[in-house]
């Protein structure tokens, strides 16, 4: 059966990969705080990344919007939007894998859209950016944390242990698991902080968020990661979604990295 050897969290903020190159005192540090989870990363010697995250519109569209979705194919390009100084590339994927977890899954009674075909976006690329220089194959999983209605926390920890479930169930592999995203971000609306493109207006819940990660109560967070709570948290905090899943994926694994600073949204975490 797989094994899950490792586990991280990151942000997939558009121009850290630009300000990690620029030599400047932020740069080096937001350098520094991805290379300490690919150092977990890494070190754990999967041969397969499952990445979750929140689709920012840009991979699906209204028109059919899946709740959750495993990409199946064997290849995809991306960024499809706008990542300051990173170009389009393809990138590698356990295409076979993601299509045995998406018919695990569906006989576990969780039915997510399985995608032939794909390109990603800015919270796939920007991740495997710092996490995945080496081009490990990867198994895309979206959680819807964007448009309403969002599943609910206690809903995606069901989805991580059915994960979990599937994985082991399958041929031998090693496998980490990386969440992308935030827990409290607002981009577009008035409570941006001046003159910024974002803001961060929840920086309370996010630092209850990564003290609950930290000592594993997930039942507390699922508890308290309510609709009103994400709403509260800025226009896409459902990014929370994914590291709740993650953290039920890889629920005995032990806490190895957990960077987070006040006032943030977001965090840098590994288990393994």
């Amino acid at each position: 059966m797989a094994q899950i050897v490792a586990a991280a969290g990151v942000p997939h903020t558009p121009v850290f990969p630009a300000l990690a190159r620029g030599g400047t005192e932020q740069g080096h540090d937001i350098a520094a705080r991805y290379r300490a989870v690919e150092t977990v990363v890494a070190g754990s010697d999967a041969d397969v990344v499952v990445i979750l995250s929140c689709d920012h519109i840009n991979t699906f569209f209204l028109d059919a919007w899946p709740t959750f979705a495993v990409v199946g194919a064997d290849r995809v390009r991306g960024p499809n939007d706008e990542v300051p100084g990173v170009s389009a590339v393809e990138l590698r994927v356990a295409g076979k894998l993601g299509a045995q977890l998406h018919e695990r899954l569906v006989l576990q009674e969780f039915d997510p859209v399985l995608s032939r075909a794909a390109t990603v976006d800015h919270s796939i690329v920007v991740p495997l950016h710092f996490l995945n220089p080496h081009g490990v194959p990867i198994v895309p999983v979206y959680i819807n944390g964007m448009v309403g209605p969002l599943p609910t926390a206690h809903r995606c920890r069901r989805l991580g242990a059915a994960v979990r479930r599937a994985l082991e169930d399958l041929p031998a592999r090693r496998v980490a698991v990386v969440a992308s995203g935030s827990f409290s971000l607002d981009v577009g609306s008035p409570r941006i902080d001046p003159d910024r493109m974002y803001g961060v207006p929840a920086p309370e819940w996010a630092a209850t968020a990564v003290s609950h990660l930290r000592h594993g109560r997930l039942d507390r967070l699922s508890q308290e990661a309510t609709a009103e709570q994400i709403a509260a948290a800025g226009s896409v905090s459902g990014e929370i979604l994914p590291w709740i899943v993650m953290a039920e994926i890889c629920r005995d694994l032990s806490v190895s990295v957990m960077d987070h600073r006040e006032g943030e949204g977001h965090a840098f975490a590994a288990w393994q």
